[in-house]
């Protein structure tokens, strides 16, 4: 940072500022650490990492413990009260849930319950601004006859959540009366309801998390967004205490270009114009260097200060900035894919969304090795710059991630069931972008490549592993195994995790447990060398603890999430199981590469609970089914 020796300030100076936003949080890795830095940047978060006083400390804190969204269970865990009171928790098709529930919101004890546990939260930390009690990160909303006559007259599943929350709030001001209850409008609960109006000290939280992000909210033809727009309008009809929480990045793959900055002006001028008080953008929290991550956190400080302040000086002023000599060639490839986004987006049906994948069809192949060239020329202009020449390596990496992960689809195969593996300078061309990747990683340290953690770490494996690789051609086979070391898994240490196992062909299997019974093994099938067209047979070799007979043991299945459908599964019962592996048919099709096998823990019975102990799986077979009749 540049420092001055002298610093004036002229005797006539008289400038009275006044934020657009009373929050503004750039919810960025590089705000969040650095308490200085965001408070050069003018914004107030109410999570800092760094909150010292001297900063202005987070005068929109969340207390009690209880963060800021997805306290149900929290303030009402399942695993204390469902075994004696399941009527505590949601009635999903005529059953009491236990994992993944939420709060059956018309139960008086729930209600006291849970009041009791936020008036005790807040004595223990009366000074914060905001308590959340808020709905659980899934849907399975109460449907039992009390909860679903209240949604039905409201219009809404916020129907039952405002009620509830509304009698939270009244017993919390009473001693507490300058306490805001903070509640979600996400999801299954955007919709205001009909009749129900919010207590003052209630602010609901609305989240945009269904939207396209390529065009502002109130320009994209998107059906989200267009229901977004009456919902927002509804709510700010409620209060002049709205709180938004808009998403600003791809959680599926941080460092892979997102073209979005075109919609994060719009987006801001048109919550401001609906009278947002608060602002939370979530960005890539978790680390550092993702898309135009410094760029975008910048840009949204900006705005949240004043909206109306011209794009293009900012970006002009950025990009010399922060680039140096490298600014024109990195301003040529920003430029071309928010053009291209854009055109491809002016369909109602083709959308940005925030956990897009890799195959974003606004940025194909040939658009990739135009930014590779732009990225190349904008580092040889920069080699006499250390900072800046780190800067644009680091900018660089949301291209040659993008191309390597391509590149592994479509040649770096776990199996080869159609033609030879990749050729050898195929693989040396995707060493050495690993190789680059895994360098930069180190280099700075905390490089995040997905929200979910096992993802990223799988990821990185996967390109070590890739580096170290020696060339090896295959011969293509009619059948082939995949082993459970190449299968990933969801909340790896929580919902399962890959074990020693003697029972094992290879004495190494995944071992699931029984807490829940999500999809949460999942291998997909564009690390599989189909012949196209052919029908195949896939199976997994499995063997199962069980607690009792009489209940599903384990489902699997295959998905296809572009069509949103099951292609074949299986949902095979404890008794017909043995604690010794065996094979199980589980589906026979023909495959596409976007979809995907998966395989979860049974579900549970009418008491909540699992009929196993765990589920075992040791690997997944998939053969060619010449004249096989398709499922």
């Amino acid at each position: 940072m540049p420092r001055l020796d002298r610093f004036a300030v002229p005797d006539t100076l008289d400038d009275m500022q006044v934020p657009a936003f009373a929050m503004r949080e750039p919810f960025w890795w590089d705000v969040l650490q650095n308490g200085a830095f965001a408070a050069r940047l003018r914004v107030n978060s109410r999570s800092w990492r760094s909150n010292e006083a001297k900063y202005g400390g987070t005068p929109f804190r969340f207390g009690g413990g209880l963060g800021s969204c997805h306290t149900f269970n929290a303030l009402l865990p399942p695993e204390k009260y469902f075994d004696a009171h399941p009527e505590y928790f949601s009635m999903v098709k005529g059953k009491r849930m236990n994992g993944r529930t939420q709060l059956c919101l018309t139960n008086p004890d729930v209600l006291r319950i849970v009041t009791s546990n936020v008036l005790a939260r807040i004595r223990r930390d009366p000074g914060a601004k905001f308590y959340g009690v808020s709905q659980n990160d899934w849907y399975n909303y109460c449907e039992c006859p009390a909860c679903k006559a209240i949604d039905d007259e409201e219009e809404s599943h916020a129907g039952t959540m405002v009620r509830f929350v509304n009698a939270v709030a009244e017993a919390v001001e009473k001693e507490f009366p300058d306490a805001l209850i903070e509640t979600l409008a996400y999801q299954y609960t955007r919709k205001p309801p009909k009749k129900t109006r919010l207590r003052h000290n209630v602010i609901p939280c609305l989240c945009t998390i269904e939207c396209d992000f390529a065009q502002p909210i109130d320009v994209s033809p998107y059906k989200q967004n267009i229901s977004f727009r009456d919902d927002i309008r509804g709510w700010a009809k409620q209060t002049d205490l709205l709180y938004v929480w808009d998403y600003t990045t791809d959680f599926r793959h941080y460092t892979m270009p997102f073209p979005n900055v075109y919609a994060l002006q719009g987006n801001v001028k048109f919550l401001h114009a609906n009278g947002v008080k608060c602002l939370f953008e979530q960005g890539a929290y978790q680390g550092r260097h993702a898309d135009f991550a410094e760029l975008k956190a910048w840009l949204l400080a900006k705005w949240m200060w004043n909206p109306d302040l011209p794009m293009e000086e900012l970006l002009d002023d950025f990009f010399v900035g922060y680039y140096g000599k490298a600014a024109p060639f990195v301003r040529r490839y920003f430029e071309a894919i928010h053009r291209l986004q854009l055109m491809y987006s002016a369909s109602a049906t083709r959308p940005l969304r925030i956990f897009d994948d890799i195959t974003l069809p606004s940025l194909p192949d040939a658009v990739l090795d135009m930014a590779s060239d732009c990225w190349q020329q904008a580092i040889d202009a920069v080699q006499d710059d250390p900072v800046a020449s780190y800067n644009v390596r680091m900018g660089a990496f949301a291209v040659d991630y993008m191309r390597l992960e391509r590149m592994r689809r479509k040649g770096d195969k776990v199996l080869c069931l159609a033609r030879k593996s990749i050729a050898a300078q195929e693989l040396v061309k995707m060493q050495a972008l690993a190789k680059s990747l895994l360098d930069r990683m180190a280099e700075a340290k905390d490089i995040r490549l997905s929200e979910g953690g096992n993802i990223h770490e799988q990821r990185k494996r996967e390109w070590q592993e890739l580096v170290a690789r020696k060339p090896r051609p295959i011969s293509p086979t009619s059948s082939g195994e995949v082993e459970e070391r190449d299968i990933s898994i969801s909340r790896k240490g929580t919902w399962g995790d890959y074990v020693d196992d003697p029972k094992a062909a290879d004495g190494k299997a995944m071992k699931l447990y029984n807490s829940h019974f999500e999809w949460c093994t999942t291998f997909p099938m564009h690390k599989v060398e189909f012949e196209p067209g052919a029908t195949y047979k896939v199976r997994v070799r499995v063997r199962v603890d069980k607690l009792r007979d009489g209940g599903e043991a384990f489902w699997a299945g295959v998905y296809d999430p572009v069509a949103k459908v099951g292609r074949g599964g299986i949902q095979p019962r404890t008794e017909k199981t043995s604690s010794e592996y065996a094979w199980y048919d589980v589906c026979t099709w023909v495959p596409n590469e976007h979809e995907y096998f998966w395989i979860g823990p049974g579900r549970f019975g009418k008491d909540g609970k699992s009929s196993i102990k765990a589920v075992w799986i040791d690997k997944i077979d998939f053969a060619r089914v010449d004249g096989a009749a398709k499922k």
